[in-house]
């Protein structure tokens, strides 16, 4: 019983078609914004959609998307069009109103919706005052994953992150804080990899994979990138299997 419920809990397969934020640098491992599908039981569901991963949706052929906010580097690329059911926040569907997209379904904070086998989660992140976020909390055949997208903090980091086996998170900073305050004082922006992982030891998260690379993470260069991740990961999440995700890989969790 227990190896057959293993078999079951690890078909899930994450391939990633974006991995870079909204930057000038890029490499061949980091060149398109952030997209990528986490497929369980034949169900496609693509994670964002940035704007230079147009013309992709042919070859991705997602069963339904979900965007996390409106920035151009996570859904401008739906701006060509999608017969697919796209799961957003109702500001987000306002943002991306003049899109082509022939499915929209709200996503309501913390009311979980069903998205083929998945379960699916939102949870209110701070990062923009103008296009505000949301993560997916996204259970499926014994599995809790989570995907934070672009983010300074969790509204409510306890209903999101409890339980969960695996986290895909922003990876626009390893060290350096990108966080500034609004007029409003409103925090905004991306808080760093070291703080991230800080919150999964919180909650006991061993599996980690990080995406949507900055200009800092792009220009030292995978090997060094992949050196200091490990780094820190030792420092602050010991054991724990934590990821580079790359333009074109597939990584199973």
């Amino acid at each position: 019983m227990e190896r057959s419920l293993e078999m079951t809990r690890s078909l899930v397969k994450l391939n990633f078609y974006g991995t870079k934020g909204y930057v000038e640098e890029s490499s061949p491992e980091h060149s398109g914004h952030s997209a990528f599908t986490i497929e369980a039981e034949g169900f496609r569901l693509l994670c964002d959609f940035g704007e230079n991963r147009k013309g992709l949706l042919g070859k991705i052929r997602p069963d339904a998307i979900f965007v996390s906010h409106a920035h151009p580097d996570h859904a401008w690329g739906l701006e060509e069009g999608t017969a697919a059911a796209v799961y957003a926040s109702e500001i987000t569907h306002s943002l991306t109103g003049k899109f082509g997209i022939a499915k929209r379904v709200v996503l309501e904070p913390e009311r979980t919706v069903s998205v083929g086998p998945w379960r699916v989660t939102a949870f209110p992140v701070v990062h923009s005052v103008r296009c505000p976020g949301i993560a997916a909390r996204l259970e499926v055949a014994g599995r809790v994953l989570v995907y934070s997208g672009d983010i300074v903090s969790f509204e409510n980091p306890d209903g999101a992150l409890a339980g969960a086996d695996v986290y895909v998170g922003d990876g626009s900073t390893l060290r350096g804080t990108l966080v500034r305050r609004h007029p409003s004082g409103t925090l905004l922006g991306h808080t760093t990899v070291r703080a991230q992982l800080g919150w999964l030891a919180k909650h006991g998260i061993r599996r980690a994979v990080f995406s949507h690379f900055g200009k800092e993470a792009i220009e030292m260069g995978e090997k060094a990138l992949r050196e200091a991740l490990e780094k820190l990961a030792s420092e602050r999440l010991p054991g724990a299997d934590v990821s580079v995700a790359g333009d074109g890989a597939t990584i199973e969790v």
